[in-house]
């Protein structure tokens, strides 16, 4: 039976192109290359589309097909042959040499005869998918050969899409952000996290402004207190040497706090940009910044057991592949309502979930016992994708005993349903096309990101012994000190 559907929105990009820089590297061929295959093979892409590869890598045309072949077979399905030859029709190579002004002058001819060819108009994507230090004078180079144009001065449009990390620290953070700032304005600026781009991540703020009898409930007076978890099975792979230099929390901070703001940010007035953006800034302007010596107390780091045996893993290693901490966010909604995060690599089954956890009784019949379990709201994202609501009801029996009972929903109940509509990546390119920023993180929340993890990073390294490097067995969940962190409070990871 077909699902009846109730109000629906849906994105209408208008034609353009897009050209991805670093096409040959491990990002383009995981991400982004399978994400533009699969919005032009789900027919979500726009009509007058067309994609340019640019890479250091010479490839002949074979060479290249050979090449997109093997991404698109790495990241799942194969290929089907039709589609596979409709998605190469869209698709150029362009060798490319960054800091040469005849690369970015042949790139701009190539783009004018494509967009020619394609009826687009002078729209266009860029997307980096190069090292961060390519950023800057990429962007540079884009904006003085007359690529990057300000759409107040025109029908046309460019847009710059950048991936983490935005900087090693507070300082490079700003210092970047001027950098892109001197090239492209602010609005022209899209900063992707994948995990906003998840369908369940998004579920939870339509799932509370849909139901009011959710966020009626959503605040300090029945809260207890928020627990957010990004546990990973798998270690590195290949990554020591990104970790080696920025560690787990550089990592990942951005993910977790993405996470929080959509679970606790105030509803927007609409789902539209400024509307979302303002409730956004909001939150995280009411993010409790730790103080230094507070950091011993409320975060814990830990390094798997395997870690300092690996290739490219320097003697006596410091980088954290765990991390977990408490925070505070100083609102009317939130105020002394404690956020538990914790996550890590090589920590057992995959699990990242939000789970929203109720005070128990303390009035009524039952105020004056503990009758032994909260209810418990939880947002599985990953693996599974479902929500599931602890109750509290009577055991059957003559006794009058108290038992946990689960209510859950799966998020997506129809088999194959998944393969029908965007991905994480396919959803932030269709919204990049449309001009929509909702989903992209903007500068404020980055400078903010890094006032909170700063004072992390300062006092793991000028007060090693006073915040140690925990060791845990690979496959388990973190060190034990991760699980006394909620204890001293009362309380335990769901």
């Amino acid at each position: 039976m077909a699902e009846t559907l109730g109000f629906c929105e849906e994105l209408r990009p208008e034609g353009c192109g897009f050209v991805l820089f670093g096409a040959t590297g491990d990002l383009a061929a995981r991400k982004v290359l399978p994400a533009l295959f699969g919005l032009c093979e789900k027919g979500i892409a726009p009509r007058n589309f067309y994609v340019v590869l640019s890479g250091r890598t010479p490839l002949d045309r074979p060479a290249l097909e050979a090449r997109l072949a093997a991404a698109l077979g790495r990241s799942g399905v194969p290929p089907r042959p039709a589609a596979f030859a409709a998605f190469l029709e869209r698709v150029e190579y362009l060798r490319a040499d960054y800091d040469s002004p005849a690369f970015y002058a042949g790139l701009a001819a190539k783009l004018e005869a494509l967009d020619a060819k394609f009826g687009v108009r002078r729209r266009r994507l860029f997307y980096l998918a190069t090292p961060p230090a390519a950023f800057e004078p990429v962007s540079a180079r884009l904006r003085e050969a007359g690529l990057l144009f300000d759409p107040k001065d025109c029908t046309c449009w460019s847009r710059l899409i950048i991936e983490k990390p935005y900087g090693s620290s507070l300082e490079t953070a700003v210092s970047l952000a001027s950098s892109l700032g001197r090239a492209v304005p602010e609005a022209q600026v899209y900063r992707i996290d994948h995990f906003t781009g998840k369908e369940t991540v998004q579920n939870v703020l339509a799932l509370r402004s849909a139901n009011p009898v959710f966020d009626g409930t959503w605040n300090r007076a029945f809260v207890d207190h928020v627990q957010i978890t990004v546990l990973e099975e798998l270690g590195l792979e290949g990554r020591e040497a990104f970790f080696e230099h920025m560690g787990l929390a550089r990592d990942m901070m951005s993910h977790i706090l993405q996470l929080a703001a959509i679970t606790a940010m105030d509803l927007p007035a609409s789902f539209h940009d400024a509307d979302f953006k303002t409730e956004k800034k909001r939150f995280f302007d009411s993010l409790r910044l730790p103080a230094p010596a507070d950091v011993p107390a409320m975060a814990v780091r830990g390094q798997y057991a395997s870690y300092s045996g690996q290739p490219g893993v320097a003697p006596g290693s410091a980088a954290e592949t765990f991390l977990a901490f408490r925070f505070f966010v100083d609102n009317d909604r939130w105020r002394d309502v404690p956020f538990y995060v914790r996550a890590g690599k090589k920590t057992g089954a995959k699990a990242t979930r939000i789970a929203v956890v109720y005070k128990k009784p303390a009035a009524g019949v039952f105020g004056a016992m503990d009758i032994g379990y909260p209810n418990v709201f939880s947002f599985g994202i990953q693996p599974e994708e479902r929500v599931d609501f602890t109750l509290i009801g009577k055991h059957p029996g003559p006794r009058l005993c108290f038992a946990r009972r689960e209510m859950g929903l799966d998020y997506r109940p129809v088999p194959g349903e998944a393969a029908k509509y965007p991905t994480d990546y396919e959803r932030l390119l269709l919204e990049a096309m449309a001009g929509d920023r909702t989903l992209f993180l903007s500068y404020d929340e980055i400078r903010r990101m890094w006032e909170f993890l700063s004072p992390l990073l300062d006092s793991w390294r000028e007060k090693p012994a006073a915040c140690p490097l925990r060791t845990y067995p690979d496959g388990t969940p973190g060190p034990a000190e991760a699980a006394e962190l909620l204890r001293r409070d009362g309380r335990d990871w769901v």
